[in-house]
């Protein structure tokens, strides 16, 4: 039922939503179904429709996680318009499996407009959408002193920001085993290993220093890890 005095889509009708459709999509998308997030739920409305954010990971559940910046639409998924009883397709967006983006022309009063349990699936698909990495922009800033010779010694493409105890940190190294070297917005080198005790540790005091020991061989650099 409807709450006839409630006046704008919550975070408990996309909860559900979104759990409803992982479900009904299981069989063809697992894996959105496997990245279903338990934190809050924080929505934004804008001309375009909401947006859907998550509480940061907490430090002791993952010190640190891995985004990628992996977006994709998923098209197929309909709702039925209550002023018409009629079918209209909803599009959906994706960040990393975890829906991210609803688009629709009333955002606000999503809820009522359409019967959120009436979710059915039509030829689903998905389209790759390329987005700009934003974190890219301030780890280049930082590194501006570099040449590409050097930049290319690092992976950059995917790096993003940690936030661990108020302080920012930027992989420039990947390990791909959750270990990383990173760098602040200073411009220190820090390696983060997430199964150790002390898991941040400054390693160099600049990229420069840093560079005069590594040339692009990452086992060279377990011994900061040890």
């Amino acid at each position: 039922m409807i709450n006839i005095f409630r006046r704008k889509t919550n975070s408990k009708d996309l909860d559900l939503f979104e759990l409803k459709i992982a479900e009904l999509i299981n069989v063809e998308f697992p894996q959105i179904r496997e990245h279903l997030k338990k934190g809050k739920l924080e929505i934004h409305f804008s001309k375009t429709g909401i947006l859907l954010l998550r509480d940061p990971y907490k430090k002791s559940e993952e010190i640190i996680k891995k985004n990628k910046y992996s977006f994709f639409e998923l098209s197929g998924i309909y709702l039925v318009e209550r002023k018409n009883q009629k079918e209209k397709e909803i599009k959906l967006f994706y960040q990393n499996n975890v829906l991210n983006q609803i688009k629709v022309d009333q955002p606000e009063t999503f809820y009522k407009d359409f019967d959120l349990n009436s979710i059915t699936k039509k030829d689903l698909s998905i389209r790759n959408v390329e987005v700009e990495n934003p974190d890219l922009k301030t780890v280049s800033k930082i590194l501006s002193s570099l040449n590409k010779e050097q930049l290319d010694l690092l992976d950059l493409k995917y790096t993003f920001e940690i936030e661990i105890n108020e302080k920012f940190y930027y992989p420039i190294i990947d390990f791909e085993n959750g270990n990383y070297i990173a760098v602040d917005k200073k411009g220190k080198i820090y390696r983060l290993n997430h199964d150790n005790e002390e898991d941040i540790k400054e390693v160099f005091k600049n990229v420069h220093d840093f560079l005069n020991v590594y040339n692009g061989v990452k086992a060279e650099l377990e011994i900061y890890f040890e």
